[in-house]
């Protein structure tokens, strides 16, 4: 199992993660995992049968910082894709 761990962002209209060499976006989390899917596939090729596992932490310097205390949890994703 290969493990990548990214963060990501929502700007207002899309979801937006980010790792050291990809950046994917979609308008729902739905469709950002599976630009993310594709974009994996492509980027980093896995033989068949692999195991990626992709864990997503919020980017928190994104929101207000006053607002924090109303989100302390709020988003942290693990995907796993098996190609």
């Amino acid at each position: 199992m290969q493990t990548i761990n990214m963060s990501f962002i929502h700007d207002g209209t899309n979801w937006i993660a980010r790792g050291k060499s990809l950046e994917v976006s979609g308008r729902s989390l739905g469709e950002l995992d599976q630009k993310l899917h594709q974009a994996i596939q492509k980027t980093y090729r896995p033989e068949q049968g692999t195991l990626m596992t992709i864990n997503m932490d919020f980017d928190y310097s994104t929101i207000p910082f006053w607002m924090i205390q109303y989100h302390p949890y709020y988003i942290h994703r693990r995907l796993e894709f098996e190609y």
